[in-house]
């Protein structure tokens, strides 16, 4: 694993020093891990955000992306019902993403960029509602998908791109925790923006008692919902609208001035130090009685 250390494990987002060490996904093992020398994992103390102690390379980043996104081992039929059943998936998003946004879009709005975005479905949907959209994902494979629904997508990692216009919204869903510098990134959107233009940030409520996930190798940090609202407002984005749906947690931020971001470090701490016994007590069950009810209903 060839990366690059963090000195003094100085956090990516607020440049702090103070920070702990929380639970990870160890590279080699797959398990779920408690370190505190090596390649770990730590929670910052004065912004909450979870980051690694030595950060993967941009190149590496991408090289760990294509071997886990390859399926041309697996039979053509089964293939096929693979991305199909991902496009699916991606359109229900991509309609969530838009009914999310949509009561903050005005009519003189037309430009709008989804980074990260996959098959493109988020895309295509803008793009029928009337907008000139386009997309940027760092996986060729989804290119036959761009081509069929027609949409204009950039492949390539969203660091490199060079946009040739203002938008009027951007966003990225379920994908921000994979941009390899997080806060140059938030910059790289602000000044993509048109000065009344939108920010909408999807990502997994990646502490909820329901879920068994934890930070990995593929993460470049790990941010909690109120985490990730410190970032956008260190940066000059001011939270209009904030919404739970489906695990996920959907963030409506535009360009302004706010007060001194508050952050929670250390509800976040014992969240990522409980969250393997709560979802033992509560997010195990949780999941049984859910697909126990899908089975009945199949029926």
């Amino acid at each position: 694993m060839n990366t690059v250390p963090q000195q003094a494990h100085v956090c990516p987002i607020c440049a702090a020093e103070q920070s702990r060490p929380i639970p990870f996904r160890d590279p080699d093992s797959g398990l779920r891990v408690l370190k505190t020398a090596g390649y770990h994992w730590r929670l910052c103390g004065t912004c909450g955000n979870a980051f690694p102690t030595q950060t993967v390379s941009l190149a590496e980043l991408q090289q760990y992306w294509d071997r886990n996104r390859v399926i041309d081992d697996t039979p053509a039929a089964e293939a096929e019902a693979v991305w199909q059943g991902r496009w699916q998936a991606s359109q229900v998003w991509a309609q969530r993403t838009y009914d999310f946004v949509a009561p903050f879009l005005r009519p003189d709005m037309q430009h709008f960029l989804d980074v990260a975005c996959g098959l493109g479905a988020t895309v295509a949907l803008f793009r029928d509602k009337g907008w000139q959209a386009e997309g940027v994902d760092a996986d060729p494979n989804t290119r036959q998908f761009h081509e069929k629904a027609g949409v204009s997508v950039t492949i390539g990692q969203v660091e490199n791109l060079q946009p040739g216009a203002a938008f009027d919204v951007v966003s990225i869903a379920h994908a921000i925790y994979f941009v390899s510098r997080p806060r140059q990134f938030v910059q790289q959107v602000a000044a993509m923006l048109k000065p009344d233009g939108l920010f909408a940030v999807i990502v997994s409520d990646l502490l909820s008692s329901l879920s068994d996930s934890c930070p990995g190798y593929a993460h470049t940090w790990y941010p909690s919902a109120d985490a990730l609202v410190y970032l956008l407002e260190q940066e000059g984005f001011v939270v209009i609208a904030r919404r739970r749906l489906k695990g996920s947690i959907m963030i409506l931020a535009k360009p302004g001035q706010t007060g001194a971001p508050r952050a929670f470090p250390r509800r976040d701490y014992w969240l990522h130090m409980s969250q393997a016994w709560r979802f033992k007590l509560l997010g195990r069950s949780y999941r049984c009685l859910v697909n126990g009810l899908k089975k009945l209903l199949r029926k």
